[in-house]
């Protein structure tokens, strides 16, 4: 089947597909959206029957899947706006905690034997980011909760004091679930694989890579007449208060096929899949509501398993976004520290540079190992390349030595040496090549100093005398 063959399968769902390309809104997102509301008018004493273990309820999860900005909201309102369902309101409440969930069918007030004030909601969450927030709360129990949820058993806490203490009984409500997911946000619900959360959604696109360019006209209002669901009906199987959908063969054999092979031990099944074919059998009841009937038939789990299809992609489209983000993480986190070692080494390298000039600095010869060895253990690793570098650059010579009777280098500082004058008039002192500033004699040696301390003192005599 291809969705062209889908779509028009059913006049509810071709009505579908043209509010959702008048509106510019993606198709599946509207689908899923009527599916969860069609759902949330049957009664809650309505289930399926316990092919598999006990009774299961019908609560249907929906999670519209797109990137921020895509529409998921409009979606939302096209669906409403474009179907309508008869019969009572039905509430919607914005996801909140584990405990929430329990007092939004029995308000602060409710008497322990009442029923339930209230019995057929649509949790929302319009965001994913709002779930991963109440779900990291410490002690939160919003997943467990939710899973219960999904399976209609029973609900909330036996907490000792009154006003704490709610509990909703397994199958006295209904409840379905509707989820904005961006994809790359969607690790909050597939990492939540081992307790099977992702498997009980349908994951459905917000967006439509086939929209045609020009829009169709609006079809208007598709009004969906709620049936009865009382105990005349005669393919209900009624059980105390509860009654049974009855279900076409096809999926039955599925079911039972599938529960055979993992009996057996069948290594060529996913245990996972279990969950897939009550999500599927789910999505087929809310097909048979969208067409305002009682019945699941074969066409409704036909088209369940098309749904079912798209959901996988679906959810295998955010798997992948996710993982090309792990992808793109890592590679910064690699190249970062990459660059952080880089700048590690070229600071090691230049103080073990600077390291082995201050061990040179006496003007000596000294053999490798003893050089090295005088370094800080972290620079050793760093002393042949820090040496090469210094010899390159002339500020160290490496030659050839011996150690006892070993061949070893040897390293020393080079200085260059400073050239003398070469003037004619001017004469160098041999020790420092500095040319004498005066006092030079024709024989270019320096004039002795002449001894004149005894004529001073007899000219100072005889000046007395004279005077």
């Amino acid at each position: 089947m291809i969705d062209g063959h889908f779509w028009s399968a059913r006049p509810v769902l071709q009505h579908a597909l043209t509010v959702a390309r008048a509106r510019r809104v993606g198709p599946w997102a509207v689908l899923g959206n009527a599916m969860a509301r069609a759902v949330a008018t049957i009664p809650p004493n309505i289930t399926i029957p316990g092919l598999v273990g006990g009774r299961m309820s019908l609560n249907l999860f929906i999670a519209s899947v797109g990137p921020s900005g895509s529409g998921k909201g409009a979606a939302d309102a096209a669906s409403a706006a474009g179907i309508h369902f008869g019969g009572p309101r039905t509430d919607q409440v914005p996801i909140g905690t584990g405990e929430g969930i329990a007092r939004t069918f029995r308000p602060v007030g409710t008497k322990p034997d009442d029923a339930n004030p209230i019995t057929n909601v649509i949790f929302t969450c319009a965001e994913i980011d709002t779930w991963a927030a109440l779900a990291a709360r410490s002690g939160a129990t919003l997943s467990a909760e939710t899973r219960k949820l999904y399976s209609g058993e029973q609900l909330g806490f036996g907490n000792a004091g009154k006003d704490t203490r709610v509990i909703v009984e397994a199958h006295s409500y209904r409840a379905c679930l509707i989820a904005g997911v961006q994809p790359l946000r969607s690790q909050i619900l597939l990492g939540a694989a081992d307790g099977g959360l992702p498997q009980r959604f349908t994951w459905l696109p917000v967006t439509e890579p086939d929209a045609p360019d020009d829009p169709p006209e609006d079809p208007g209002v598709w009004k969906i007449q709620t049936p009865s669901w009382g105990r005349g009906v005669g393919h209900l199987h009624v059980v105390g208060g509860n009654a049974d959908l009855d279900v076409p063969e096809s999926a039955r054999t599925a079911i039972d096929n599938y529960r055979l092979a993992v009996l057996r031990e069948d290594q060529n099944v996913d245990p996972l899949d279990g969950h897939s074919l009550l999500c599927r059998l789910k999505v087929a009841v809310a097909l048979m509501a969208l067409d305002g009937r009682t019945i699941v038939d074969d066409l409704d789990w036909k088209l369940s398993g098309y749904v079912m299809g798209v959901s996988a992609d679906t959810r295998e489209r955010c798997r992948r976004a996710l993982a090309q983000q792990s992808q793109r993480q890592n590679t910064a986190r690699a190249l970062a520290a990459a660059e952080r070692e880089e700048i590690v080494s070229d600071r090691k390298l230049k103080r073990a540079k600077q390291a082995i000039l201050r061990r040179l600095d006496d003007d000596r010869q000294q053999p490798r190992n003893r050089l090295r060895s005088a370094l800080k253990v972290d620079l050793r690793d760093y002393f042949d390349a820090a040496a090469d570098e210094l010899a390159e650059a002339g500020e160290i010579t490496i030659s050839a030595g011996q150690s006892g009777t070993q061949k070893v280098q040897v390293y020393q500082r080079h200085r260059a040496q400073k050239q003398a004058s070469t003037r004619d008039d001017d004469t160098c002192t041999k020790s420092t090549g500095v040319p004498t500033a005066a006092g030079i004699t024709a024989t270019g040696r320096p004039r002795r100093r002449q001894r004149t301390r005894g004529k001073c003192r007899n000219t100072q005599q005889t000046g007395e005398r004279t005077a």
